[in-house]
């Protein structure tokens, strides 16, 4: 009987947790090598997906992000050039696009062209 109570008190908080994730997508237009990590926004990583060709239409993709995180994208060239977009409570969609001569940006989008690989990507 207290293996029974111990599952369902184990299953709630996997349930709980399932419900309470949110999902990140990283898409690129950006002609270069990046560092992509997932922070706390205090300092804190919670997922390092290292160097990614920014050069593809998805980079980069998360599912279990929690109520509050941030995105951080830097060239492998410039550490200093770090960006981040903040996101609570949401799933998000986020853009970056440009080069390292013109300058390049980081932009948070709609869902479409996250959830529909047809869809154009806005690279404005």
């Amino acid at each position: 009987m207290q293996f029974s109570i111990i599952a369902r008190i184990i299953f709630f908080f996997v349930f709980v947790h399932v419900i309470q994730a949110y999902k990140t997508t990283l898409l690129g237009d950006f002609a270069s090598i990046c560092h992509i990590y997932v922070t706390d926004c205090n300092g804190e990583v919670l997922r390092d997906a290292g160097r990614k060709d920014c050069n593809q239409a998805k980079i980069f993709e998360w599912d279990e992000a929690p109520d509050i995180y941030c995105l951080h994208v830097y060239p492998i060239t410039k550490p200093k050039d770090n960006r981040y977009i903040m996101v609570t409570k949401n799933d998000s969609c986020i853009d970056v696009c440009g080069d390292l001569i013109y300058g390049w940006k980081l932009t948070r989008i709609g869902m479409k062209p996250c959830n529909d690989p047809t869809s154009p990507q806005p690279c404005n």
